[in-house]
């Protein structure tokens, strides 16, 4: 047939050649002139509306910096003023065990508050209360177990002799340790940085009773400054990019940083000052705090916020210099707020120490970048605007010609023959569409002149006998397997298995759909045994009630029943020394499964009406045509007799999986088929080989000889058509089957009915580095391989130029790692054939 792509290629050329010179002058000179100026003024706008822009997102960015250290420390403040309001209120009545743990667990539920120390330490008369808790869980201590408390709870004392009633002593941060009993750990203590108060405790008549105090653990403030940096902050209005960096840290008076913000899923975890060591340099440990650290005094925006602080002041430092950041942004802020606890009615809130928030912020950097881009964006907008206005001004001259263009590109893409129609044309364009049609006129006229032909040739050609000679495939038939037909990874695997089979004395279980060859694989067994010399007796369990079965396997002896007139020796006493072959053993009932079960656990039977057990000495082969397994998950057949049956597995392949071997099988069938007609001379058309390749065969190698054998004997001249084979061919697909048959046919017998490959696929040359029997395509797929380290089945089909289908080709490259000249990697569409580690021919 006439290609198009040549012809279809020309076209544009002539298109170009009559039209780029006048568009190229045009446009160059409007593009040179409008586009350049253009992008010259749209840089000087963005330059300034970036400074501006720039400017005020730096001072939204420092306002919401402050607001966040400010919210942060009022909530640290809310948090101590809560724990000072407890202390006070329990200080106010009565301090005895029963009461302080009624108390504690109502803090714990109604306010989530939980102390890691609450207690009375009495003064003089009467035993200390105090309780330790820990995750939920509160206990009491015994008296020798507070004595065990570091630092001491009596230590406090002198901090309160002279605290009034309603006056509260703060202490330091601090590292408390405790005792914490449980069952598994009696001896158990806890070690945690936590926060003292304690309040002086008035009795009824006014005296000094003692004092109350509480321990507050630091990771809760920790926590609250986590719960402020996290999305479900109570001041939360909008996301942050979590890639860049913000924290919160804590820093009491004399500058020591205490501990950060972490994750608010990390709740429990230890106190760290990670950020701010990177920035810094400084003092890292004081005694029970060894993640606290003090920055060198060279810090100077640091001690200036901590000054800050101690005045009470809250304010924001910003842009940090170099020294004192690690940002590699323009815009890095430090905004910082003190944290107050009022500890006396009446008296002016103290300092305790502050909270500083840095935000490490690209917000700017990423605005400049942003407004880069709109500029861009903006900048190709007028650009296009630009080229369409030049478009629209070279519309007249050059849009039919384009059109023309267009067309004749869609034709080569398309690679069909259709006439080219215009909206917009011109003089010139007109007359190119009508030249170029009137050509496409007459050489679709020739294509279907061509096709006509073709379809008639190719009819004459499906009805001419195809030849099957049997070459080198004469080799399948090999002398230890006279009655077994064909080749292939399948059959080879069948008569490997066959062999094994024989050269044991252990039972066979062979398994096949109908119609696969299953007694004639048992007999081929058989022959190849020891026990070749004695009978092979065959029984069809599916064709026999469960009696008769019993009966025709073990046999009776007179009288056994009311027609019993004589002894029957039955199958296994028949085959007694020999070979004993069940068909279809799925049939058999759970009664007769029991009975063979005992025969070949014993290797004794008991014929039906005698009291003896007789020895037998028979190899039991079976079949079946179904998944046993499925059968025994149902309950109908016994599990422990499918383990006797299966010591040794056959599987005789279905003829779907080895359709190479239909041509050689249909000559064979064909054969017996002129001997039972009492004929010679017929041969199958190439349309009934084709249909014998695509059709499913759901009953196998019998349906085949049926099929075969019936239209050698019906038919009435010398070549057997499709149409006379009674088959549907369209149960696959009939060109993939029409190429895997030739292709494999020939792998087979050397030559093939058909040859579609490419010149190169029949010219490759063996080097004489390969097995001599490879076929010109696997010739191919080494050399390849070779080159290229591996291969794919897609490969090969592009080097053969898609000459045989994708399911020849993966056959080719699977019969290459058989042979172990390849090795197959990866599953799916994914796979690819390599050269084994250990060998380097391919």
């Amino acid at each position: 047939m006439v290609k198009l792509k040549p012809f279809l290629e020309w076209l544009p050329r002539i298109w170009r050649a009559r039209s780029a010179p006048v568009r190229r002058k045009l446009r160059t000179r409007l593009l040179v002139t409008l586009i350049p100026t253009s992008l010259i003024v749209l840089a000087l706008m963005g330059y300034a509306t970036y400074w501006a822009s720039s400017e005020f997102i730096s001072l939204a960015l420092e306002r919401n910096s402050r607001i966040h250290a400010v919210t942060t420390a009022y909530a640290v403040e809310a948090l101590l003023e809560r724990c000072k309001r407890n202390l006070l209120f329990a200080a106010r009545n009565p301090m005895n065990a029963e009461g302080a743990a009624a108390y504690l667990k109502d803090l714990r539920e109604l306010e989530g508050l939980e102390f890691a120390e609450f207690g009375f330490m009495p003064l003089r008369e009467g035993e200390p209360v105090v309780f330790v808790s820990r995750e939920g869980e509160s206990r009491r201590l015994a008296q020798e177990e507070v004595d065990g408390i570091r630092p001491g709870p009596a230590l406090l004392y002198e901090h309160v002799r002279e605290l009034k009633a309603g006056e509260v002593w703060l202490s330091e941060f601090g590292e408390v340790e405790t005792p914490y009993p449980s069952a598994e750990n009696p001896r158990e203590r806890v070690s945690r940085v936590a926060l003292r108060m304690v309040t002086p405790y008035v009795g009824p008549a006014g005296e000094l009773g003692g004092y109350a105090y509480l321990s507050l653990n630091v990771q809760v403030i920790r926590n609250v400054l986590s719960l402020y940096e996290s999305s479900n902050s109570p001041v939360f209005a909008f996301p942050r990019n979590p890639k860049f960096q913000r924290y919160t840290f804590f820093f009491d008076v004399d500058g020591w940083a205490l501990f950060q913000s972490e994750s608010e899923l990390d709740d429990d975890s230890p106190l760290r000052t990670l950020n701010i060591r990177k920035t810094l340099s400084g003092t890292l440990g004081r005694p029970g705090l060894p993640e606290a650290f003090r920055p060198s005094e060279r810090n100077e925006n640091y001690w200036r916020t901590v000054e800050d602080v101690r005045k009470g002041h809250k304010d924001i430092v910003r842009p940090l210099k170099r020294m004192d950041s690690s940002s590699p942004y323009s815009e890095h802020f430090l905004a910082y707020a003190p944290v107050r606890l009022g500890l006396a009615p009446g008296q002016d809130a103290a300092v305790i120490g502050g909270i500083a928030y840095e935000d490490r912020s690209v917000l700017v950097d990423l605005a400049g970048y942003r407004h880069i881009d709109v500029m861009l964006i903006i900048s190709a907008i007028s650009v296009l605007v630009l080229v369409l206005a030049i478009a629209l001004v070279a519309r007249g001259t050059t849009l039919g010609l384009q059109e023309l263009a267009y067309a004749v590109k869609n034709l080569t893409e398309k690679g069909e023959w259709e006439e080219v129609r215009l909206v917009e044309t011109g003089y010139e364009a007109e007359m190119l569409k009508d030249s170029i049609n009137s050509m496409i006129r007459t050489l679709q006229a020739q294509f279907e002149e061509i096709k006509s032909k073709d379809l008639k040739i190719e009819s004459v050609t499906l009805k001419e006998p195809v030849e099957l000679s049997m070459g080198p495939a004469a080799s399948t038939l090999d002398e230890s397997f006279p009655e077994l037909v064909g080749a292939g990874p399948f059959m080879k695997q069948m008569k490997r298995d066959i062999v094994k089979a024989s050269q044991v004395e252990v039972d066979v279980l062979i398994e096949g759909e109908t119609g696969t060859g299953k007694q004639l694989a048992a007999e081929a067994v058989h022959r190849l045994s020891s026990r070749s010399g004695k009978p092979f007796i065959s029984i069809n369990c599916g064709e026999l009630d469960e009696n008769l079965l019993l009966d025709s396997l073990f046999g009776h002896v007179k009288g056994a029943f009311t027609d019993g007139k004589g002894d029957r020796r039955g199958a296994f006493l028949q085959a007694d020394g020999g070979t004993l072959f069940l068909d279809e053993i799925q049939s058999a009932s759970l009664k007769v499964q029991q009975a063979l079960l005992r025969a070949l656990s014993l290797r004794k039977i008991k014929p039906l009406g005698s009291d003896q057990d007789v020895d037998v000495n028979v190899r039991l082969i079976t079949a079946t045509n179904v998944d046993l397994k499925a059968l025994i998950g149902a309950g109908k057949f016994r599990e422990d007799l499918y383990y006797r049956l299966k010591v040794i597995t056959i599987t005789t392949p279905s003829l779907r999986e080895q359709r190479q071997n239909i041509p050689l099988l249909a000559m064979h069938f064909l054969k017996e088929g002129e001997h039972m007609a009492g004929r010679t001379g017929l041969a199958l058309s190439r349309g009934a080989l084709k249909a014998l390749i695509s059709y499913d065969w759901p009953g196998n190698i019998r349906e085949l000889k049926h099929v075969i054998i019936t239209a050698a004997v019906m038919s009435e001249g010398r070549v057997i058509q499709s149409e006379q084979l009674g088959i549907n061919g369209k149960a696959r697909n009939e060109d993939e089957g029409q190429d895997e048959s030739a292709d494999s046919f020939a792998r087979e017998n050397g030559e093939g009915f058909e040859n579609s490959m490419p010149a190169k696929y029949d010219n490759a040359q063996n080097d004489g580095g390969l097995p001599l029997d490879l076929n010109s395509r696997q010739v191919i797929a080494c050399e390849y391989v070779r080159a290229h380290g591996s291969i794919s089945s897609k490969d090969l089909l592009g080097l053969l130029d898609g000459g045989i289908s994708k399911r020849t080709a993966s056959y080719d490259l699977q019969d290459l790692v058989n042979r172990g000249l390849l090795t197959r990697v990866g599953q799916g569409p994914a796979t690819r054939y390599v050269r084994p580690a250990n060998n380097g021919r391919s």
